[in-house]
């Protein structure tokens, strides 16, 4: 009886291996060859492009160690004696009860304004917020902020800049000036 046991077994055994066999030729039959003369190794050695580097931190406008002064319808911004940007209005119209400012920002740094920090003051002691909420990234260089007011219930009278929550106006320009 151990004989034929043993017959049995080889014989299960040379069948598993030929049916395996023939499975990794039929799996090998799914790939495709590569195109006569194509060069499989060129691929692999083509120069991989480094990632994008990531954008300088900008300085928010509230930063407290920011300096404003304003002359006229300029406001420079300085950061430890060193220039940050130069914030100009560039117009403003004014109707019976909205406004619309342009403002155009000269960037020397990565600077950020949060359009939130603006008012209009109108003749009826309103304080009015503009349109425009989300912070808006400036680099190094030119760029522009349009400010939108609707809905003033007193006709409006004069744009603010109060980038430091609870802090002075650093910049006030006055309608007609």
């Amino acid at each position: 009886m151990r004989k034929p046991a043993i017959a049995l077994f080889a014989g299960l055994a040379i069948a598993a291996a030929t049916n395996g066999a023939c499975a990794g030729v039929a799996v090998a039959d799914d790939h495709v060859a590569p195109a006569a003369g194509a060069p499989v190794a060129a691929a692999a050695a083509a120069p991989v492009a480094a990632a994008p580097a990531a954008p300088a931190p900008a300085i928010a406008d509230s930063d407290p160690k920011l300096k404003y002064v304003q002359a006229g319808k300029v406001v420079t911004i300085t950061k430890d004696a060193k220039p940050v940007a130069k914030v100009t209005l560039k117009s403003a119209s004014f109707a019976k009860s909205s406004a619309k400012a342009v403002l155009s920002v000269d960037a020397t740094r990565p600077f950020t304004i949060n359009p939130a920090m603006f008012t209009l003051y109108d003749l009826k002691g309103w304080e009015n917020d503009p349109q425009q909420t989300k912070p808006v990234r400036f680099d190094a260089g030119h760029g522009s902020l349009t400010l939108t007011f609707t809905g003033t219930p007193g006709q409006p009278d004069a744009l603010g800049w109060v980038p430091q929550n609870g802090e002075a106006a650093v910049a006030v320009w006055e309608r007609g000036a």
